[in-house]
């Protein structure tokens, strides 16, 4: 998961380097696979304004532009791209500029007009073109809709590009941690900090939400909340926010399809925005498909569903696969003007089939199959209207509306702190055990030194058992300050058996007499039997198959060796034969070129 440090700064004061703080996270479990620093290489490059286009004298693809560059200076820079026009906001490469990959920018003249300067494409800055718009696409980078774009601004600064971004390899037990806050968790505890939760605060209108939320099939969607944004103004979202989407691997698309990708990467709680105008029955009913039900995704492909996927409906039609893809029937438009946001809590099995069936994969699908804490719906549609009162993109109508069939439980364990810590091995007082589990958020009730009960966060759907509480206390209290001691009581040395050392001889005589041991697979085909002429009555044809096999050459279990060593000698003696021919072949080359003169007609 890629997570930009600058916005994990705004929930947990990191104040260390960022390669020490990724190699510490990596010591607490969360493994860094990389860390990218964006801007370096970067100098001299400022935001400009274009004043004026004429064409180029002496080049019909080039034009000349005068450029304002802050401070009352003018550069005039020649331009092959067709995307700029005057009045436009575009990055300028000044002379003497620096760009990412030692790219030197030099005042020069062209076709003999003076070029004072380059004006920059994204993939220039270091910015995959995946994640601009496509006016900006293999052109000059326009900035026009980005706010705080002030003409002779640095560019790093005008554009965020000053941050690093760490990419955390995160296991499959922890879901929680495919997003910033939980991140932000993991860095707390690690480096001795308190987390700063986002403080959500809905303004919301008059006009009360009047819609209805059904689920079928409780086992399979345990939790559906629904909440209506009216007069929705579609526009691209704000430079920062489109930033940290860049940062973290997501395409900005507008304000409203933003916010929900934004909430998605900081709470890690996927959510769905459709077309309100567009579920013209009023109401929500989550349930599976009919077989052989077609359905056109987001993506513009007709998909066949069966009766074990989930599906949101209008009550008459679907409108999305459940945790996977929305559907183009309802999707955001740049007229829509309704939007009702999905949070849900879907069964992790199901989501997982239905994904692998449809051969679709998304960044939902990716945290649903892990599992989500049910708490995380509700609080995730909250943020996203928060944000959209933030944005100014609509209005916000008054309630929530939601069902609720499937409670998630509090789990809770009874430990035995003295034997977990004797057994880790390491120092550590029945205080700092708690404190531990308190950092990380569990709720701790100890009774005494042999009895701790605990209270786990519904969010770490990973602590099921004792076991687990091992590794949290062994992880945060540091594997590197476990100390490293001799087993106590009666082990067994670590040397071969009589029989191991008589195998070994063997082997060790037979080499020394010129034998050759070979490994073989213990899988062979039905074939095998028949090139060496076995008897069809032969018990040796009494095999076992397969369930699975990787293929027929592989289908069987063996009952004699015969096979796969004459296989091994035709390999061989076909390997030296072919080497011998070569051999012979480079001689009589040698010879026909050391003697040409004797092979003259």
């Amino acid at each position: 998961m890629l997570v930009p440090v600058k916005w994990l700064k705004d929930y947990v004061d990191i104040d260390i380097d960022t390669v020490e703080f990724a190699d510490m996270m990596t010591m607490t479990g969360t493994k860094t696979e990389t860390v990218e620093f964006f801007g370096e290489g970067i100098e001299n490059v400022v935001v400009g304004k274009i004043l004026k286009i004429d064409s180029h004298p002496n080049a019909e693809k080039l034009v000349v532009c005068q450029v304002e560059v802050g401070e009352g200076k003018t550069v005039q820079i020649c331009t092959g791209a067709k995307n700029v026009s005057e009045g436009d906001i575009v990055p300028v490469a000044l002379d003497k500029a620096k760009l990412p990959g030692g790219i030197k920018i030099k005042s020069s003249k062209l076709r003999g007009e003076l070029s004072e300067g380059m004006m920059c494409s994204a993939n220039e800055l270091g910015i995959n073109e995946f994640y601009v718009d496509d006016k900006s696409k293999d052109g000059i980078y326009l900035l026009n809709d980005f706010d705080g774009m002030e003409i002779g601004k640095d560019i790093k600064e005008a554009l965020g590009l000053y941050d690093a971004v760490i990419d955390f390899e995160l296991t499959a037990n922890r879901p929680d941690c495919r997003s910033i806050i939980g991140i932000a968790r993991e860095a707390a505890v690690t480096i001795g900090k308190k987390i700063k939760y986002p403080e959500i605060e809905v303004k919301e209108c008059d006009e009360e939400i009047d819609f209805d939320v059904k689920i079928e099939n409780p086992d399979l969607c345990m939790r559906y909340g629904a909440r209506i944004v009216k007069d929705v103004k579609i526009g691209p979202s704000p430079y920062w926010m489109q930033r940290r989407l860049i940062e973290a691997g997501v395409r900005p698309i507008n304000n409203i399809v933003d916010i929900t990708n934004f909430v998605m990467l900081e709470y890690g709680q996927p959510l769905h925005a459709f077309d309100l105008n567009q579920v013209k029955t009023g109401k929500i009913v989550v349930k599976t498909a009919e077989n052989g039900e077609k359905f056109t995704t987001l993506d513009n492909v007709e998909r066949t569903l069966d009766d074990k996927m989930l599906v949101i409906t209008d009550g008459e039609k679907p409108v999305a696969i459940a945790g996977v893809m929305g559907g183009l029937n309802s999707g955001i438009k740049d007229d829509t003007t309704a939007v009702l946001f999905e949070g849900a809590a879907f069964n992790a099995d199901n989501i997982r089939a239905t994904s692998k069936k449809l051969g679709l994969r998304t960044e939902a699908s990716g945290r649903y199959e892990k599992g989500i804490c049910t708490e995380l719906s509700i609080t995730g549609l909250e943020r996203a209207c928060q944000l959209v009162e933030m944005l100014g993109a609509g209005r916000v109508l008054r309630g929530t509306i939601e069902d609720y069939p499937v409670k998630q439980e509090v789990q809770t364990l009874t430990v035995n702190p003295s034997r977990i810590i004797k057994n880790i091995g390491i120092d550590l007082s029945l205080d700092g055990f708690v404190k531990i589990l308190e950092d990380l958020e569990f709720k701790c009730d100890l009774k005494s030194e042999t009895e701790v009960l605990i209270e786990v966060p519904s969010f770490r759907l990973d602590i099921e058992q004792e076991a687990d509480i091992y590794e949290e206390i062994a992880r945060i209290y540091g594997f590197e300050n476990i100390p490293s001691e001799q087993l106590e009581g009666n082990t067994t040395a670590g040397v071969k058996t009589p029989k191991q050392k008589f195998m070994d001889t063997i082997k060790n005589r037979a080499t020394s007499i010129g034998l050759y041991e070979i490994l073989t697979y213990s899988f062979v085909s039905p074939k095998s039997l028949d090139k060496i002429k076995l008897p069809a009555d032969d018990k040796k044809r009494d095999y076992i198959a397969l369930l699975n096999p990787l293929g027929e050459d592989t289908s069987v279990m063996r009952t004699t060796m015969m096979p796969s060593m004459l296989n091994v000698l035709y390999t061989w003696s076909t390997t030296i034969l072919t080497s011998w021919f070569s051999l012979a072949i480079w001689f009589d080359l040698s010879f026909f070129v050391l003697n040409r003169h004797h092979y003259i007609i």
